[in-house]
């Protein structure tokens, strides 16, 4: 078991704070996939509003990362060196910025996707938003079971190869159905863009692998 030490009393620690900082990435994804399965049903103001609500969470999680790298170099312990405690912060911001993208590119253009590309975007949709459930867990277990994190990196691996074989029935799909130029762009930037967040959560369950083996031995 991993312990973090903090001296002041009502005050945040550094473990708390980056259980913080991935519980508003998972709550990023969820948003973004309220977003993304209200534009694909053509329902426009509530796909604006999530991703109202997402953006405004990036942004709560960007004071929460301040108030990280303020804290970083205090005296308070943990397992991973100041470098790593960056190195994870950092990462899981990224995702939160890709998250972002996602739901900016929603708010660009309004246009009926075909429908038989609609359930295939809801399901990469949905698939992110379990991996951003799945990362806020490797979070969690990685600052006190290191095996337990293992458990969570397998489930992000195999959930973002998930969203990479539907990309590619998708992308084709786009090819099949979108004969307008501007929805064919649109429609294959919206997948792109879906595929990036997941391939940026395997990105820093990759890292934390990494961390793991570096703090195991």
């Amino acid at each position: 078991m991993i312990e973090i030490f903090s001296r002041k009393k009502n005050v945040k620690s550094i473990r708390d704070l980056f259980i913080e900082t991935s519980s508003l990435t998972k709550d990023a994804f969820e948003t973004m996939r309220n977003a993304v399965l209200a534009y694909v049903d053509g329902n426009f103001d509530l796909a604006k509003k999530e991703s109202e609500i997402t953006t405004a969470t990036e942004k709560k999680q960007d004071r929460v990362k301040e108030e990280l790298f303020e804290r970083i170099f205090s005296r308070e312990t943990m397992v991973f060196s100041r470098t790593d405690r960056i190195l994870i912060i950092e990462n899981i911001d990224k995702i939160t910025d890709k998250i972002e993208i996602v739901v900016r590119k929603l708010l660009l253009y309004q246009f009926d996707i075909k429908a038989p590309l609609k359930e295939g975007i809801k399901e990469l949709a949905n698939l992110n938003m379990q991996i951003g459930n799945e990362v806020h867990k490797m979070v969690i277990a990685v600052l006190a079971d290191f095996e337990k994190a293992r458990v969570h990196i397998t489930e992000i691996t195999n959930l973002r190869r998930n969203v990479r074989e539907k990309q590619w029935i998708l992308q084709k799909m786009n090819y099949d159905y979108q004969e307008d130029f501007l929805a064919f762009r649109y429609t294959e930037t919206l997948i792109k863009y879906l595929m990036e967040t997941a391939d940026r959560a395997e990105i820093f369950a990759d890292r934390v692998f990494i961390l793991i083996n570096k703090y195991a031995l």
